[in-house]
Parts: structure tokens; sequence; C-alpha cells
């Protein structure tokens, strides 16, 4: 049976690695759900990511009408007043397209994400043996209504729409100034709803509904509970695109592939003769960043031998922090505050005990920051640290020291 592993990751994973996890069967229906780290997520044929809360913007811009091939360039000039970051730094996907009132350009629903954090969170995905197929934005996934705004509580946080091409993220401890302010806005339009659906999630504390309704003067009604899953249907959008588009290695779709692949033998041949170009000019660019180094050692430290000139230039960097009373980025301070920051929050009660010696640190965790220690050394490592694990009995170590560049 074909079964799908659908998790809503929210802005803090995978420094907080445990989710909601909801596994759903061919039919669609849940077949088990839970809330825990990805050590004790189920097997399952797919993975699936629905990024919950403020991590994807919906935006609808007005697009004038061109080529698909100028579609990337159109959407990033349209958002440049849009956004606070560079378009270019933004994963943008289009979620739909329907004619302005002008009957000359169209509105462009976009589902913006930075492109940063979705390459993390592939690769971190990836890396456990969990590569998703789809990636959805819960402000599209949220429950949605052509009649009455729809308001989505749950402990990751409040999505709001007001139609089935619009959707936001609103911070629940600002939730009615919030609302209010919304309300405001589209009764300014002519285009305040009749009432608002408030849906809650198993679990979460309900809202003061008379507050709501007092503060944005709008009719404020209890609805079906909201279950975060229910609409990863095969309708949403997949911000999975482009560079980020999922590769499947099934022998199935290979074998489908077969007559694709043979007319690309020929193509592989000289493809492989260009890599191989390719790979002499990067040695040769190799050596010559190499020489630009020691040049700039040579000319900053005359007289020292060259043996390897960054690692050399880093030890004369901590020499003169010392000089001038500043940690080196291999004191235990720098390390500890290094471990402290993957650790997160379980770094306050989680270090029972640290040693320093040799340029190692030795740290002694327990409780939630002992339950972690593998993930944290991923993160570490990601840093520019060695980093490993010892177990002494029932006692998890964390040692670390900073990598040496060669």
């Amino acid at each position: 049976m074909s079964t799908r592993l659908l998790l809503a990751l929210d802005e803090q994973w995978p420094a907080r690695p445990d989710c909601p996890w909801v596994l759903l069967g061919a039919d669609g229906r849940p077949l088990a759900e839970g809330h825990a780290e990805p050590r004790h997520w189920p097997a399952a044929a797919e993975c699936e990511v629905v990024l919950t809360g403020p991590q994807c913007l919906w935006l609808e811009v007005p697009l004038p009408r061109g080529a698909r091939r100028d579609l990337p360039r159109l959407l990033a000039y349209a958002l440049e007043d849009r956004l606070l970051k560079d378009p270019d730094t933004q994963h943008l996907t289009l979620s739909h397209r329907r004619p302005a009132d002008d009957g000359e350009r169209d509105l462009a629903g976009v589902l913006v994400v930075a492109r940063e954090r979705l390459r993390q969170l592939v690769a971190q995905l990836a890396a456990i043996g969990r590569p998703p197929r789809r990636v959805l934005a819960e402000v599209q996934t949220a429950p949605a209504g052509s009649d009455a705004w729809q308001l989505s509580l749950s402990a990751g946080g409040a999505i709001l729409r007001g139609s089935p091409t619009t959707g936001l993220a609103l911070d629940t401890d600002l939730l009615a100034a919030l609302l209010a302010r919304q309300a405001a806005t589209a009764r300014a339009a002519n285009s305040a709803p009749g009432h608002v659906d408030v849906h809650l999630a198993p679990g979460c504390p309900p809202p003061d509904l008379a507050a709501l309704q007092a503060d944005s003067a709008l009719d404020i009604r209890s609805a079906a509970p909201y279950l975060w899953w229910q609409g990863a249907d095969r309708k949403a959008t997949n911000l999975l695109h482009g560079d980020f588009a999922f590769r499947d290695s099934g022998a199935g779709r290979l074998g489908k592939l077969r007559p694709a692949l043979a007319v690309g033998a020929g193509a592989l041949a000289v493809w492989l003769l260009a890599s191989v170009g390719e790979a002499l000019w990067l040695r040769h660019s190799l050596g010559q960043t190499g020489e630009r180094i020691e040049r700039v050692y040579r000319s900053t430290f005359p007289g020292s031998p060259v043996v390897a000139p960054a690692a050399q230039m880093r030890q004369q960097l901590n020499l003169e922090r010392a000089r001038h009373g500043l940690l080196r980025d291999d004191d235990a301070l720098a390390l500890l505050a290094q471990a402290a920051e993957a650790l997160g929050t379980d770094a306050a009660g989680g270090i029972a005990t640290l040693r320093f010696e040799d340029g190692r640190l030795d740290l002694t965790l327990a409780g939630p920051a002992a339950a972690r220690a593998e993930a944290v050394v991923g993160l570490l490592a990601s840093r520019g640290l060695l980093a490993n694990l010892r177990q002494d009995g029932t006692t998890t170590h964390l040692l670390l020291r900073r990598e040496n560049l060669q």
C-alpha cells in the first residue's frame, strides 16, 4: 500500500527537530499521527512537507502578459517593491493566474519562500533519508471559503484566508489587533466578509471569541476543528520546481525513461569530454588561487616560511587576537559558544560538566540535550568544527574542537 508521511515543519526545524507528523494511506486518510523527532517517524513510501506559519508569503500581483520563458524575470520585477529582501534571494512559485479587471494584464498568485531556507530544509531531509517529494505552504493548505473568512489556529500560529486565492500568517500574540486591521482594510475596500469561521486545532487553547468580535466588529463563529494535514491534497502548489525539483530514482520510472536514456547516451559521451576539459581548467584555476594565497601571505608576513598559507594566516590571526586580549576561535569559550548556539534552549540545563584540554572541549550532556546530540553534531560540523559523541555508560559526551585548515 502506498503511504505518505506528511510533516509540519516550523521555522525552528531542524534546530528543534521534533515536529507534528501524520501517515496517510492511499485513500488520503490518516493511518497514524504524532509529534516526534526524525528517528521516531514511521516508514513511508513518500515524504511531503507543510511549511507552517510565516515561512512562506502568498502575494497576488499584476503581471504583464508575456512568454513563459520570461515568467521568472516578470515575477521578480513585480515583487521588487513588495519584498523586504532582494527577489533573487527568494524562491518564487506561481500558484494561480487570472485576468485582471483591465483586460490587459493578469493577476498572478506567488508563493515566496527564502531560497536558502528551502535549500537547507531539502538537504537536511535528504541527509536523513527522507527526501521530500512535495513542499507545500500552510498559507495555502489551511481551510478557505468564498463567502466568509477562515481563521485557523494551532500551536504554530494563525492562518487567515479571505478567499481560495489568498492566505496570511498572523502572530497569535497580536491576533486581535491584526484581525481588526485586516477587517478595517476590507471595509475600506467594500469587501468585508459576512462572518469569520474560527477553526481550532486539537489541544490548542481557545481564543476569546467575544474579544475578537468586539475588536474587529466582525461576526466570529466557531467552525470545524483545524486538522493541518487535510488541505495537503494534490491541488496544493508544490514549491519544489526548478533547482529544487524532486529527482525520482525509482526503478519503475527509470524503465519508462529507457528510450530517452538510449537517445541521451551519445550526448553523455560529449558531456564526459567537456567535463574532462572543465576539470583540467578547474585544476589550473585552483593552482592560480593557491599561488594568490601564497603571494598574499608572503606580502603580509615577509620572511616567514610558507607551508600551508591558509592555516598559517588563521594562526597569525589567533595570535593577534590573543595579543589584544580577544578570544581565539579555538579557545574554550569560543567553542562553548558554538555548542550553546547549536543546542539552543536545551543548553541551559543540558550541559552538566565541561572540560577543556589541548584545544578539545568535552561537554557532558544531560536531559533533552543528550536526546538530540546526534543532530547537534551535524550542525557543528556544518560550521567547521570537528565534533563527535562518546558514551561513557549512560553518560553522553560531546567532544569538539576547531577543524584545522590545510
